[in-house]
């Protein structure tokens, strides 16, 4: 077993959480968990000083399948002031899509077409302009209800250096499974989920205002991440905007503990790429709702 688990969210930034959620939950049929507001991230921070759009929402988790979920945030709430302000995505976006998996892409395409959501060869688009890929893929998981789809597959993004950034995820566990002059596929963790690498026709910068914030890895433990992969070259750090600050390659390191009660540091690849790496310890947020809501 290797030290990643699985692909355990994509993190978008949505001009519209509502719009969002309605096109996630109400057409493609996920589950909202739970929603943070603003205000609840004033506290988390110590940040009390205002009520300014303390209740609009800034956070939603949605589950696709079990351990699988999209991270959706308000794209027009933009800490630490939390300003009415919409971001500007980039204009060269290093997202491509990302993936969803179903059993029957034929039936599924006929039902999103019923519920009034166009597939053009074999994507649909979210209300910010994100793509979605549907693909076929068997579900690793039992389902007590019928589900339009049945997992969070994969991604694709684009990249400068494409050996450069294959051999980086080599170094964290992936495995290549296939190679173009253009392309490579890696899967990620025991599902056999995808990262797919497209060679960028031009320039693309990796930032805050990507459409596709990061990605979250759930791996087996934090401690043997930073060990394991320090000795490859990968180094993890606390935070994102302290890639500069890596940590210690030393055994028995220990994470952040984040508002859900997960154990997390990040990896940022030399592209600027960010990956979030997650540890479940037993009770998080995510992991007492499972229990209550079957999937």
């Amino acid at each position: 077993m290797g030290i990643i688990k699985n692909l355990f969210h994509v993190s978008l930034q949505e001009d519209s959480i509502k719009e969002a959620l309605d096109f996630y939950c109400g057409k493609l049929g996920f589950e909202e968990m739970f929603t943070l507001k603003v205000a609840d991230f004033r506290k988390i921070l110590s940040m009390e000083d205002s009520d300014k759009n303390n209740d609009l929402a800034w956070l939603s988790y949605v589950r696709v399948a079990p351990e699988e979920y999209l991270e959706i945030f308000n794209g027009v709430i933009n800490p630490p002031e939390f300003d009415s302000k919409r971001i500007d995505h980039a204009k060269a976006p290093v997202v491509h899509s990302f993936a969803l998996g179903c059993e029957d892409p034929g039936k599924t395409i006929a039902e999103l077409e019923k519920r009034g959501v166009p597939v053009r060869n074999g994507f649909i688009t979210d209300p910010t302009g994100c793509r979605i890929r549907i693909v076929e893929r068997k579900s690793h998981r039992a389902a007590e209800k019928e589900h339009l789809f049945n997992s969070l597959a994969g991604a694709s993004i684009y990249v400068n250096d494409l050996a450069g950034m294959s051999a980086f995820l080599q170094n964290m566990g992936m495995k290549k499974t296939g190679e173009t002059e253009t392309a490579v596929k890696l899967v990620v963790g025991e599902n056999e989920q995808y990262l797919e690498l497209l060679q960028a026709t031009g320039p693309v910068e990796t930032g805050d205002e990507d459409l596709l914030g990061h990605i979250a890895l759930q791996v087996t433990s934090v401690a043997d991440a930073v060990w394991t992969w320090g000795n490859n070259g990968v180094r993890c750090c606390m935070q994102p905007f302290m890639r500069n600050q890596p940590l210690e390659v030393k055994k028995g390191t220990v994470g952040n503990f984040a508002v859900d009660g997960c154990e997390i540091v990040w990896v940022v690849s030399g592209e600027g790429n960010r990956f979030e790496i997650m540890v479940q310890p037993g009770d998080t947020v995510q992991q007492k709702w499972e229990k209550e809501h079957p999937f």
